[in-house]
């Protein structure tokens, strides 16, 4: 039966707007941690979800970063419960908040390449709460984000004002619906996104060139002023033909044949491109840096808000990045290219109210496609069916947690990428969209060693092996996805903008 969303009373046994509040929220609220103020036992603690688009996790001091870019989110770390391995479904934003919000997997939605629209018939997070009679409200960065792209569904409020915006966009108009909501309002959920450390990486002075030389000249300046995806293998493309091709033509666009086709086809374009020495790169990886900082600086403003009006406290908050980054270890200044740790290690971090078990760091893997199930768990939430996520609530109390032993991640046109990651190494299979019905079929019979498969860390060859034969199985577990839609019902603009910040597969 569907809860009563109009029930603002609580009835005993600790059920509040249809939600059962667990155990370790009681403990809190009567003081356990020695740093929650008090509250109400009865009410579900309020969520709160940051995502910082395309921030690596190695970035961070609590990742074991020794360059002090990100003293915010130290801080925060220290208070919070860190996931030490923690992998996107996806490596790209649209797909990977689809995962995020839905706990299936990125070729399991409607996701066509720029329509990375939730599947129909599963819910969402906030469809979940808003049941239970929660507000829910977003405030993102557009792009890949934007209302049109589908990810906001179920949610009271999806704001979306500045395209690529980052959270010095979001976060006043976040901290404007909270001290819009009354006393004694129902509990909620926000969610808030920037894509503060996404291209173009040269943020404002004074963050930009903190890392890096401003007055270096070549063309790192232009990749890091306009999109970075324009450097592949040591060379800036000026024209984009080349660099159309890897994506949408090739099906294993990082493979050797496939980069001697790339560049072949690139030099004919009527910008020549040109070679980048070791002070390129260098200059690059510095502004990414810098943007980390920048980034860090409005994640701190976030939380100076949310601390100030007492939300801080009384909230879970997530803190994650969807997506990291490639900095040349392959090539390419991107992501979506490849499923690596560079773009699939992403941040995950847990606040418990009043910071209880914070500074807590969980060594088993897990992934995105996790939180939902979690959080639906720390709230007395009864998750959907056919989700795929498994919660790691048991980790953030201290409890035994083995975590997954296999995280997989999906990236690269029409998924055509599969990374399956084990404390020892990921195993990746390139070559056949994961959609297709004969996906499994060929994970199966490719012959291992070959092109279709390539192994990263320390797997041996029995290790791969048992890593492909669990890859059909878990294929054939996907529900299969809806029919895929097109970008014409995008506006003009934000097609433009799309394709302006490194999305080349747009239609013009």
């Amino acid at each position: 039966m569907r809860p009563n969303r109009r029930r603002r009373g609580c009835a005993p046994g600790g059920v509040c707007f249809g939600v059962r509040v667990p155990a370790l929220y009681i403990l809190v609220a009567i003081g356990l941690s020695g740093c929650a103020p008090a509250a109400d036992p009865a009410r579900p603690p309020d969520l709160v979800v940051v995502s910082l688009d395309t921030l690596r996790a190695d970035r961070l001091g609590a990742y074991g970063n020794r360059d002090g870019l990100t003293p915010s989110l130290d801080r925060f770390a220290s208070e919070a419960v860190l996931f030490e391995h923690a992998y996107t479904q996806a490596t790209n934003t649209g797909p990977a908040h689809a995962s995020l919000f839905t706990s299936r997997y990125a070729s399991e939605q409607d996701a066509g390449v720029r329509k990375p629209a939730i599947a129909p018939e599963t819910k969402t997070l906030a469809e979940v709460l808003d049941a239970y009679g929660w507000d829910t409200a977003a405030f993102v960065g557009g792009g890949d984000l934007a209302p049109e792209m589908g990810i906001g569904r179920g949610f009271g409020t999806w704001s979306s004002k500045v395209d690529f915006g980052s959270l010095w966009h979001t976060t006043p108009l976040a901290l404007s619906w909270l001290d819009q909501r009354p006393a004694g309002a129902a509990p909620s959920l926000l969610f808030v996104h920037g894509y503060d450390v996404h291209m173009p990486y040269l943020k404002p002075t004074p963050f930009g060139y903190t890392r890096a030389d401003k007055d270096a000249v070549g063309p790192g300046q232009d990749a890091v002023r306009s999109t970075t995806e324009r450097m592949l293998d040591g060379w800036f493309h000026g024209g984009m033909s080349g660099l159309m091709h890897a994506e949408t033509s090739e099906v294993r666009p990082r493979s050797p044949d496939a980069r001697a086709r790339t560049l072949a086809v690139a030099r004919t374009d009527r910008v020549p491109p040109r070679e980048a020495a070791a002070t390129d790169l260098a200059l690059v990886r510095g502004v990414y840096d810098g943007s980390v900082t920048y980034a860090d600086a409005m994640f701190g403003l976030l939380m100076a808000g949310l601390q100030d009006r007492g939300v801080l406290d009384r909230s879970v908050v997530v803190v994650l990045s969807d997506h990291g980054e490639q900095l040349g270890e392959d090539g390419v200044f991107h992501h979506s290219w490849g499923v690596s740790d560079a773009e699939a290690h992403v941040v995950l971090m847990v606040r418990l109210p009043g910071g209880a078990e914070g500074g807590r760091r969980v060594t088993g893997q897990v992934g995105l496609i996790d939180v939902m199930p979690t959080l639906l768990e720390l709230v007395g939430a009864a998750p959907p069916a056919r989700i795929h996520g498994q919660s790691f609530a048991a980790g953030l109390r201290g409890e035994p947690f083995a975590g997954r032993p296999v995280a997989w991640t999906q990236g690269g046109r029409d998924f055509m990428l599969l990374g399956a990651r084990t404390p020892a190494g990921r195993l990746v299979y390139s070559g056949m969209p994961a959609r297709s019905p004969v996906a499994a079929e060929l994970v199966e019979t490719a012959a291992l060693p070959g092109p279709s498969f390539t192994a990263h860390g320390s797997l041996d060859a029995a290790a791969q092996g048992a890593l492909r034969g669990e890859m059909a199985p878990w294929l054939r577990t996907l529900s299969p996805a809806p029919a895929q839609q097109d970008d014409a019902t995008l506006p003009d603009a934000l097609r433009a903008s799309l394709r302006a910040h490194g999305y080349w597969d747009v239609q013009p």
